[in-house]
Parts: structure tokens; C-alpha cells; sequence
């Protein structure tokens, strides 16, 4: 008897443990239009590519991404823009381009060349939201910032920038991350 509950007791622990770590390991989920998922630091940038994003602004000539290196790819289809990918080789080798795992997106809703498609993060699309709307949407994380122009959240590993134009309430510019950029040394 005392086995069986010791042994549920430690199952109860293990799972309570897991639990209340689960911040610490969660996942931000980007999806572009309904049709293409984007896990930050997973994903690799060729799957954006296959998805039939093209990048005709930053990407002509790149074919290699240096060791502890990244590599942008400004991502667009059907004449709308997605934002910026940046492609990490966290590696001590060359690696090509396509093999590069995004960890930051920087979405600018302010372009005035292109309209910015759909973008879910993790399930919200933060296009004219207010700093009040915003703080709803992203109340299960830490906010470590609140001013003027900018509101900065943390959630686990990742981090949050939402940037505001003086003169608009709506964001003007997200910026997610999971700290890869701390990891590279960009020579």
C-alpha cells in the first residue's frame, strides 16, 4: 500500500512539477494567413520559402549563413509583406540559408509600400491594437516595460516589443523573440 501511494505521490509531484514550469517551455506560434505556421526557434526559413514567401528586398545573394551568425529574409507574397524573419546557425559551420531557424519576426504595420497580411501570434492578430488591448491579450506574461512608445513583455524565453507612434494608440510595430540573438557572435 505504501508503494502504490508513494509512487502516486511521486507521479502527483512530477506532473505538479511540469506544471508549473510549463511558462518556461512554452511556444510562440506565428500563422500567416490561416495556411502557414511559424514556431519561433524551431521553423527553419526554407519552410517559409516553401510555403511560397519570397523575400525580393533582402535575401538576393544570400545562399550561406555564417557560424554563430544570422541572416534576414524580409517575407512577402502576393504583393503583401509579413514581416522580417531572421534566420540564426547557431553551429561553429557554415549552413545554408534555407537551413537557418528563425528566431525573431519584426512586423511593421507602418510600410507604406506594401499592406501587411494576416499575422496571428499565438492565436491574436495585434494589427490597431491599443496598449490597453494589448495588456488584455498578453496578460498570462510578465510585462517589463510600459511607456511612451513602448510596452515589452516576458513569457518563458521569449520576448515581446510592441512599439506605438507618438501621435497613434494603435502599434505601429511588433518584435518577438526567443534570445538567440544573445547566443551569436556576428563578426
Amino acid at each position: 500500500m505504501h508503494l502504490r501511494k508513494n509512487v502516486c505521490l511521486s507521479f502527483l509531484a512530477a506532473a505538479m512539477l511540469l506544471l508549473s514550469g510549463c511558462s518556461l517551455g512554452k511556444k510562440t506560434v506565428l500563422t500567416y494567413d490561416g495556411t502557414f505556421e511559424l514556431e519561433l526557434g524551431k521553423t527553419k526559413v526554407g519552410a517559409a520559402m516553401e510555403a511560397g514567401f519570397t523575400d525580393e528586398l533582402s535575401h538576393s545573394g544570400k545562399s550561406q549563413i555564417g557560424s554563430s551568425s544570422w541572416e534576414n529574409f524580409y517575407a512577402m507574397k502576393d504583393g503583401a509583406t509579413y514581416g522580417t524573419m531572421y534566420a540564426a546557425n547557431k553551429g561553429s559551420k557554415e549552413i545554408d540559408f534555407e537551413e537557418g531557424k528563425v528566431f525573431r519576426v519584426v512586423i511593421d504595420y507602418r510600410d507604406p509600400d506594401y499592406d501587411t497580411g494576416e499575422i496571428l501570434i499565438n492565436g491574436v492578430n495585434y494589427e490597431g491594437y491599443t496598449r490597453e488591448q494589448i495588456k488584455e491579450a498578453m496578460s498570462g506574461a510578465k510585462m517589463t516595460l510600459d511607456v511612451d512608445t513602448y510596452l515589452d513583455f516576458e513569457d518563458g524565453k521569449f520576448e515581446y516589443t510592441f512599439q506605438f507612434d507618438e501621435d497613434s494608440e494603435a502599434v505601429s510595430s511588433i518584435s518577438i523573440d526567443d534570445g538567440t540573438d544573445w547566443e551569436l557572435v556576428i563578426k
